[in-house]
């Protein structure tokens, strides 16, 4: 019991700090995404940002689960820590010098999509070391309690700091949580890693490890396919709501940066909703259907998002769709820690990751393409006869994007309609 309450207590100081730097980090991405659409007005600039920082992670992503588990955790984060601090130094550094642009952005993000690769298997692996099983949802919604609350104060703190001290003041406040994450990481936190010193830092036991993820994977159909779906659901994701909700918010309302900020917010306590419910609710036996319900959720936001034209909407369809988001996550989180054994999920969550994500960076390009050149153009061309078409997403600047969500969400929804009832995916809710 006393090992139990230990561990308990380096996860609640792990993860608190962790999402000290979170704050700060989310809020440097959601502040450069707004600066660089206001000042370059095109939807391609918030795309490449994603793409940067995605299809790095992809590249580079199943080397990182293998090193995870092979190597000392704590070791990997601090390190991906410092680098990708470095790169907030390297904004700073160029916002000052006033000479700040869209490529040094993306050489940053693609930075930090490397260190990603590396950090979060390690951060993954870590979490389920210091967390019994029978806590693995109650875990899941306080973390995802803690990203809403995250979600709740990064666009109003992003916001009103960009508006009123300017982007260097984020990038500072991004440096400071960080150091403060590193410290707590470095003096404080102890991570029951069994790992022998022997292995840490053997390429070839890396390289076996890698291969090995891919055979267990490979070899292991239920897991596969339940990644193959999200893949496509992910990729849905990107081409619409991931890649498109900020400027679709600022074309809609005439660059209204307090909008931005007011229904990120409302995603954020949609979020927090679900992940307290999911940290007071018994963990239940089948898993599968409360992950599909919040999938379906998720999409059903996606499609209505995509029709609003005013604030009102906005903030209650992105309740009912950021409601989704975490229950899902938890519970295709949950399915691999439950099937998975420790000393695989390393690479496991990054195949995860990569399998998943495989398709996200074209979404996030075919989105903004698809926004600039034809969609925007199209609807811009609309007769002002009304046709079915105005009726659900109008004819204004922004109503081109929308539609990319209407269509985007309404195949969403088909799609995880036909592929859950794939026998092979079934099989993960059998004990």
């Amino acid at each position: 019991m006393k090992r139990t309450k230990n561990k308990m207590y380096h996860f609640m100081i792990f993860f608190i700090s962790q999402t000290v730097s979170e704050l700060g980090t989310s809020m440097t991405g959601f502040a450069t995404v707004i600066w660089m659409y206001s000042n370059s007005g095109q939807v391609m600039s918030a795309s490449l940002l994603a793409i940067c920082s995605t299809v790095p992670y992809l590249v580079v992503s199943l080397f990182g689960g293998a090193v995870a588990d092979k190597m000392n955790k704590k070791k990997i984060m601090l390190i991906c820590d410092s680098i990708a601090a470095t790169g907030s130094v390297i904004l700073l550094s160029c916002y000052i010098l006033g000479c700040l642009q869209l490529w040094v952005l993306c050489l940053v993000n693609v930075i930090n999509g490397f260190m990603n690769a590396f950090q979060n298997p390690a951060s993954q692996v870590t979490v389920t070391l210091l967390v019994d099983q029978k806590d693995y949802a109650r875990i899941g919604g306080i973390q995802s309690t803690m990203g809403a609350l995250v979600g709740i104060f990064q666009p109003v703190l992003a916001t009103t700091i960009l508006n009123t001290l300017g982007l260097q003041w984020i990038l500072i406040i991004d440096l400071s949580t960080f150091l403060f994450a590193f410290l707590v990481l470095l003096f404080v936190v102890e991570i029951p890693d069994e790992i022998s010193s022997g292995n840490q830092t053997s390429i070839s036991e890396i390289w076996n490890g890698l291969k090995e993820g891919l055979d267990f994977i490979a070899g292991n159909r239920p897991i596969l396919m339940l990644f193959v779906m999200y893949c496509i659901l992910e990729f849905i994701g990107a081409i619409s709501f991931d890649g498109m909700c900020t400027p679709l918010l600022l074309a809609r309302t005439n660059n209204n940066e307090t909008i931005v900020g007011i229904v990120s917010s409302f995603m954020a306590i949609g979020c927090i909703v679900a992940s307290v419910l999911l940290s007071i609710l018994k963990q239940p036996h089948k898993k599968l259907p409360v992950m599909y319900f919040g999938s379906y959720l998720c999409l059903l936001g996606i499609t209505l998002f995509g029709m609003g034209r005013n604030l009102v909407w906005w903030c209650i369809v992105v309740f009912i769709g950021c409601f989704g988001s975490p229950i899902y996550h938890t519970y295709q989180t949950i399915i691999i820690r439950e099937k998975v054994d420790t000393t695989m999920q390393g690479r496991v969550f990054s195949l995860q990751g990569m399998i998943t994500q495989a398709l996200t960076p074209l979404g996030f390009l075919m989105g903004g393409m698809l926004a600039d050149y034809i969609f925007e153009p199209f609807m811009k061309k609309m007769s002002l006869h009304q046709n079915m078409i105005i009726f659900l997403v109008g004819r204004q600047s922004g109503s081109g994007i929308g539609l990319i969500f209407v269509i985007a969400g309404v195949i969403g929804i088909v799609t995880l309609t036909i592929m859950k009832c794939n026998p092979a995916i079934k099989q993960l809710d059998q004990s």
